[in-house]
């Protein structure tokens, strides 16, 4: 889990998990030696990317969440 991150680097690593899988489920699926659709392996590997990119920007509940801190100025 990589944590709060703003939207812009949400989406970079969202779209770049999604990327590497789907080229990887291809090539994996066009290097088989069984007979295998290169879609297959791309939709099995957008599965995978769209898991991984979940639970690499997924927030736990159970975290602690920063609080305000409230201070008192001594006179």
């Amino acid at each position: 889990m990589l944590g709060p991150l703003p939207k812009l680097y949400r989406v970079i690593v969202s779209l770049s998990a999604l990327v590497l899988f789907v080229g990887a489920g291809a090539w994996g699926a066009f290097m088989l030696p069984y007979p295998i659709l290169v879609s297959v392996g791309a939709s099995v590997g957008l599965a995978v990317g769209v898991v991984c990119a979940y639970l690499l920007l997924h927030q736990s509940r159970s975290e602690a969440q920063p609080h305000r801190v409230r201070r008192q100025h001594l006179n």
